[in-house]
């Protein structure tokens, strides 16, 4: 999604009104009984998951779009498990532990129902729900039953506030550090749950929210998190017998390249030699060395070649026909360059080619 997309924005991507409710979650007005049957399975195994012994469940619930009228094609089954926090002595400890326990699991699972993903959350029971429609699920009916009813929208403030929270979304997306995005998403659920908590499900920060996650942005802000938490982890596999590319032989490179065999051989020689300081395997370096001659065949002349220049190497006396090292050598330099201009300073070099520091 372009930044221009903005113009395009519409509440249709957001918010939808129907005349029924979801068919692949209700019958009528009742939950189908294969989907909550389903949904029972998965509350007990997140119970499981949250790893905490005679867990008091108050209740097991559904909440928003899907427990209403106004659900899309990218609503989630928002699975609640209704807890009384007040029965623990820090409850604001056990609040972090549960929103971790409840991002490890909706991050290790993909849990689909009919085609709409379920997403689990621990509820506080003490606290109200806002939320056009309230299902419990473990007792089969309705807390707070929706009404077909068209809302007043404000469709400016809402596009208004989708384009702060895009730019807050664009902004993560080119950060190469998980805080950052962890922060953004931060603060996109505290924007989100603040507009709920004054207005409800049609505050324009909850709508504009929606509308980012219909685009399919919020996706892309944990795929990048989650790719972000893998590179730092991860170390690159010079040393694995699997390598991310096909590697190309001798006869391979020669068509590639146009090059005769007899010279990829010697710098494949040459490659071996250099990767070996990266790796003691002699078939890992072999298969470097080729990856590298894959991309250019004179990838090792010129990495000796930027060496040199780098470091301002000057060859000896016995490597000055040595073509590696033409580039190093001058009119001006030589061989000898250091020992000539040592010996106008009324010195000598040291043993190891070093010359003396001066002194006053």
């Amino acid at each position: 999604m372009h930044f221009k997309e903005l113009d395009t924005f519409k509440l249709g991507d957001a918010v939808h009104f129907h005349d029924h409710l979801n068919p692949g979650i209700f019958h009528g007005d009742n939950l189908r009984d294969d989907v909550r049957q389903k949904l029972l399975i998965i509350a007990e195994d997140f119970v499981e998951h949250l790893g905490i012994s005679d867990l008091d469940v108050a209740d097991i619930t559904i909440s928003g779009s899907n427990a209403a009228y106004t659900y899309t094609a990218h609503s989630d089954i928002d699975l609640h498990i209704l807890v009384d926090m007040q029965g623990f002595e820090d409850d604001d400890v056990y609040r972090e532990l549960f929103d971790a326990k409840k991002t490890v699991y909706n991050d290790q699972h993909d849990i689909m129902i009919n085609g709409y993903e379920v997403e689990l959350y621990v509820q506080d029971s003490n606290l109200p729900v806002i939320s056009l429609g309230e299902y419990s699920v473990l007792n089969d009916r309705w807390i707070k039953l929706p009404r077909k009813r068209k809302a007043d929208l404000d469709q400016m403030a809402t596009k208004l506030k989708f384009r702060k929270i895009y730019k807050l979304a664009t902004y993560a997306l080119h950060s190469k550090t998980p805080d950052k995005i962890q922060n953004v998403l931060r603060t996109l659920k505290k924007y989100r749950q603040a507009g709920l908590d004054n207005v409800g499900e049609f505050s324009p920060e909850n709508l504009a929210f929606k509308a980012l996650r219909s685009k399919g942005i919020i996706k892309k802000l944990y795929d990048k998190l989650n790719d972000l938490h893998s590179e730092i982890l991860s170390l690159p596999e010079n040393d694995s017998n699997v390598l991310d590319k096909k590697t190309l032989n001798i006869d391979d490179l020669a068509r590639k390249h146009r090059v005769s065999k007899d010279y990829l051989l010697d710098q494949l020689m040459k490659g071996i030699g250099i990767e070996s300081e990266h790796t003691n395997n002699f078939d890992i370096a072999a298969e470097i060395a080729l990856d590298h001659l894959g991309e250019d065949p004179n990838y090792y002349v010129l990495l000796k070649k930027a060496n040199l220049e780098e470091c301002g190497y000057i060859p000896s006396e016995s490597e000055r026909n040595d073509p590696r090292f033409k580039t190093a050598l001058t009119v001006d330099i030589t061989p000898n360059s250091i020992k000539d201009n040592a010996r106008k300073l009324g010195s000598n070099i040291q043993r190891d080619g070093r010359p003396p520091l001066l002194r006053p």
